[in-house]
């Protein structure tokens, strides 16, 4: 479909609705979509959809706004949809607006950020009809993830909601990375990255790596089959998380436990010495004697009292762009054939 984004300036202009428009256009470009930005009202005519961020509401440039209200008189046949932000007509500092700007034009549907701008339509301009698509965010460019590993959780879904556990270890048997696997596979909606490689001096260690990659299903990525794991990459992987877990049966120390209190992550840990001496106060204590389902049934909970992990997920669920594009903006676009076959 091609897909027209109208506004008075586009990147590299630095403004909110430049980025939201940034934003929207690699979204609908990574669904197949041809997409343009335009800060101009010709060739309008050429598209199927055409997307008008507050041009017809903000008194800006009226004689680009006129040409707009011009452009979509002429093609009855393009789906015209207005993307309001804002609306001079109910904000004092704007005032007096001109009569243009007070004047939605007709076959034009209206697409509004929050039920706040919807009401300010309806009240000001007598816009019954408005849909509220909420802006969203980017969550890969708000995690500072580089970008093989925002590229691994686009492509394994990261972003959908699901729980991601970070398991940050060398795949030696010590480390009980088949309880991770297990568990993970018992919460069900869940992910689990595994950080390490085999060691390449050890060959207990990669008949051991051969032996997870049996028990793992789809619900487990081996994070160095990606990319090599650096400092910031491990950084970066701790800001995707959920939450560590750490089920070893033995270890010396325990800096994953240190690490994940430094980046405010919720922890699942072995309760044997030293990692008891570690972790967190609120950290969730596991033992070796625990089902895989008793531990994920413990998890659920123990994670459903945390706030601000269920706040986390709330926004992933409700406002990162690829939830916003199913559920909103996708929908948005599946009736355009209306538009193409309806009589001039």
């Amino acid at each position: 479909m091609k897909i027209a984004l109208v506004h008075y300036t586009a990147a590299p202009v630095v403004g909110g609705v430049e980025r939201i428009i940034e934003e929207h256009a690699q979204l609908l470009a990574s669904h197949g979509h041809e997409v343009t930005v335009q800060c101009h009202a010709r060739d309008l005519g050429a598209h199927d959809v055409v997307l008008i961020h507050n041009v017809l509401t903000m008194p800006f440039d009226l004689p680009f706004t006129q040409a707009v209200h011009d452009a979509i008189a002429a093609h009855p046949h393009v789906r015209f949809i207005a993307w309001t932000h804002d609306v001079a007509a109910a904000n004092p500092d704007l005032a007096p607006v001109p009569d243009l700007i007070r004047r939605p034009p007709r076959n034009v549907e209206f697409i509004a950020i929050s039920a706040l701008r919807c009401g300010q339509l309806r009240d000001t301009l007598g816009v019954e009809n408005c849909t509220i698509i909420p802006n969203g965010i980017d969550p890969a460019r708000i995690l500072g993830l580089p970008c093989p590993i925002a590229a691994l959780a686009e492509k394994e879904h990261l972003f959908d909601g699901r729980l991601i556990l970070l398991h940050p270890t060398r795949l030696l048997r010590r480390k009980n990375v088949e309880a991770s696997i297990a568990i993970t596979q018992a919460l069900g909606a869940a992910t689990l990255i595994i950080t390490g490689a085999p060691d390449p001096h050890n060959p207990a260690s990669r008949e051991y790596a051969q032996t997870l990659r049996t028990l793992a299903g789809p619900e487990t990525i081996f994070a160095a089959d990606h990319f090599p794991i650096g400092d910031p990459e491990l950084a970066a992987l701790y800001q995707l998380a959920d939450a560590l877990i750490l089920p070893s049966r033995q270890e010396g120390f325990g800096l994953p436990l240190l690490e994940a209190r430094l980046h405010r992550l919720p922890t699942i840990y072995a309760a044997i010495e030293p990692l008891t001496e570690l972790a967190a106060s609120h950290a969730l204590p596991i033992s070796p004697s625990e089902s895989p389902s008793e531990v994920a049934a413990r998890i659920q909970s123990w994670l459903a009292q945390n706030e601000a992990h269920q706040d986390r997920k709330r926004v992933l669920a409700d406002y990162a762009w690829p939830t916003i594009y199913q559920r909103h903006i996708a929908p948005l676009l599946q009736c355009v054939h209306q538009y193409r076959d309806k009589p001039a």
